[in-house]
């Protein structure tokens, strides 16, 4: 399961990546070993492959810090909030990044 976490969680952190990318130019986007930070405008988001838990992490200026499991959907996955089950990880970086534009 360690070595399909560590996939699934680089995956998604590229995939966030793009995302920020693709959202707007006025995004700073870096990989710093298995952190993804991206900032805009004084602030700063840090999502973080979290290895003992099996989670990623996120930091956030507008919502603080949640943690996101990885949950199996039909065919796929998805990052759920350990706290929420209705917050789902791609879904709130979006949402918090297109905040910030």
């Amino acid at each position: 399961m360690i070595d399909n976490f560590q996939n699934l969680a680089k995956k998604t952190l590229d995939d966030i990546f793009n995302l920020a990318d693709k959202k707007s130019q006025d995004f700073d986007v870096d990989f710093e070993g298995e952190n993804l930070i991206i900032e805009i405008n004084n602030s700063t988001f840090v999502l973080s492959i979290h290895n003992p838990t099996q989670q990623i992490w996120m930091s956030s200026p507008i919502s603080g810090a949640h943690h996101f499991e990885c949950k199996e959907e039909g065919r796929g996955f998805k990052w759920i909030s350990t706290r929420d089950n209705s917050i789902n990880l791609l879904d709130k970086i979006d949402l918090e990044l297109s905040s910030l534009l």
